[in-house]
């Protein structure tokens, strides 16, 4: 049974967990002070529809995937870290002063879409709900 306890203590625990900074957050901020805020709508509906597959994905099964198979989740810590240094690396590049006109865009809704299918942060995220209702069940 769902107690007021349970349901205070998930919406800390998501509270804390999303409004934490991360990736999103920091092609976000990039995106709107270079591009401005409408041509940033697409990237900002990408982010909640990304998450949203993700954490139904690990709900419908891919959570028991892990349950299963704890190595998966240092293999998917250790590829985010290697994935978030990349990312790392690509910001540094692109503060290089070029006198050419560049034609970059901001991320349109698939691409920010599919970023965050790639975020562990969001996945993991799912896995306190989905170990609750599992044990629930077996019990």
């Amino acid at each position: 049974m769902i107690t007021w306890e349970l349901i205070v203590a998930i919406s800390v625990y998501y509270v804390i967990m999303f409004a934490t900074p991360g990736p999103n957050n920091s092609i976000l901020t990039a995106s709107g002070i270079k591009f401005g805020f409408v041509r940033t709508i697409p990237n900002i509906l990408g982010v909640p529809s990304g998450h949203a597959i993700q954490l139904t994905l690990v709900c419908l099964g891919l959570g028991g995937l892990f349950a299963q198979f704890p190595i998966l989740l240092n293999v998917l810590k250790y590829a985010g870290a290697v994935y978030l240094l990349y990312l790392a690396w690509k910001m540094l590049g692109s503060l290089k002063v070029s006198n050419a006109e560049d034609k970059v865009l901001p991320l349109n809704i698939m691409r920010q879409f599919y970023f965050n299918l790639l975020i562990p942060k969001h996945g993991l995220s799912a896995l306190p709900l989905f170990r609750y209702f599992t044990l629930k069940k077996s019990t």
